[in-house]
């Protein structure tokens, strides 16, 4: 070896250039997940938080309140809403403008993370069929999540989706108490 070798070769170049393109995809992908897990939690936070709220503010005002989802094209909405004339809040009450809004509507935004549910075949953990052959907002018979006075709520849940994840966030009528369900493209856990 009388020459001395000069700089990397372009086969040793390609070699560096390959592991750290490799290296860069794992990062960004973890980086996508770390993201789309962090709207989804967010999102359940804040939903929890506005069930929370109202129910306390419903307690505090000795006023029925409720929260009314609505569908707005691709996203979801609520407002929160204080019954006018002693017979709950409902949904031809604020037609007619006897019951009324106590704060502006809200659009529910935390993308990827919408209301609704994952895309494939994921299983109701409360009635066993086909999720996605509910509605991803349902408190008895309507999109209407009254608490009353006394603090008690309707019976319903909010399905939120990232596509393949899941949260149902529930709500317990008699004593309110808010349950989350966590669909992890697997199998459903319980936890808050």
């Amino acid at each position: 070896m009388g020459r001395k070798e000069k700089g990397q070769t372009l086969v040793e170049l390609m070699v560096v250039v390959s592991i750290l393109g490799f290296f860069v995809a794992i990062g960004a992908s973890s980086m996508t997940h770390a993201r789309r897990d962090i709207a989804l939690s967010a999102g359940t936070a804040e939903l929890r938080a506005l069930f929370q709220r109202t129910r306390l503010t419903a307690i505090t005002h000795d006023r029925n309140i409720a929260i009314r989802f609505r569908p707005v094209g691709p996203l979801w909405s609520w407002t929160v809403y204080e019954d006018g004339d002693g017979d709950g809040v409902r949904n031809d009450d604020i037609t007619k403008g006897i019951d009324f809004a106590i704060a502006p509507q809200r659009i529910f935004q935390f993308p990827p993370v919408r209301v609704g549910v994952p895309s494939g075949t994921v299983i109701d953990p409360m009635t066993g069929q086909s999720l996605a052959l509910r509605l991803p907002v349902r408190f008895g018979t309507s999109q209407l999540c009254s608490f009353s006075r006394d603090g008690e709520a309707t019976n319903g849940s909010v399905v939120l989706t990232d596509g393949e994840k899941a949260t149902i966030i529930r709500i317990e009528g008699r004593s309110a108490r808010i349950t989350v369900l966590r669909w992890n493209g697997k199998k459903w856990t319980s936890g808050d």
